[in-house]
């Protein structure tokens, strides 16, 4: 039998090549995401973002840094990495390389993902690539 974690690196894998067909496998039909904006989306606006960040970001890929389980709830922190090579969120390629962490927590029924909670790091994400200033050290 395939844990949920284990589901959760399939689905991971699935990510980097941008298959998200079978990404979207992981999802139940009813699952509620919170964190990919003001309010909680289903999977289909969420895939939406995805496929923006694919779009300026072609090679982006994530790593598994850290993941725990209680076997019905997943938690992994994970990393960003690529390269701004295409418009993203109105900002155009600029070129640079990029790496940004994210921690995520998923719920999982009979299975599927059927909420959850992302937190990523925006601010380190739009310094890396010129939008906002970083601090003087």
């Amino acid at each position: 039998m395939t844990s949920n974690v284990e589901r959760t690196m399939q689905a991971m894998d699935a990510w980097n090549r941008q298959d998200l067909d079978e990404y979207c496998t992981i999802y139940h039909p009813d699952a509620v995401l919170h964190g990919f904006a003001p309010v909680p989306l289903d999977v289909a606006a969420v895939l939406e973002g995805y496929r923006a960040f694919f779009a300026g970001f072609p090679d982006i890929r994530f790593d598994l840094l850290d993941s725990v389980s209680d076997g019905e709830t997943v938690a992994m922190r994970v990393r960003l990495q690529g390269t701004h090579t295409g418009t993203f969120q109105g900002i155009p390629a600029t070129g640079r390389p990029i790496g940004v962490e994210a921690i995520t927590i998923m719920r999982f029924r009979e299975g599927k993902i059927i909420e959850r909670w992302n937190q990523f790091d925006q601010m380190s994400l739009m310094q890396q690539l010129g939008v906002i200033p970083t601090s003087p050290a």
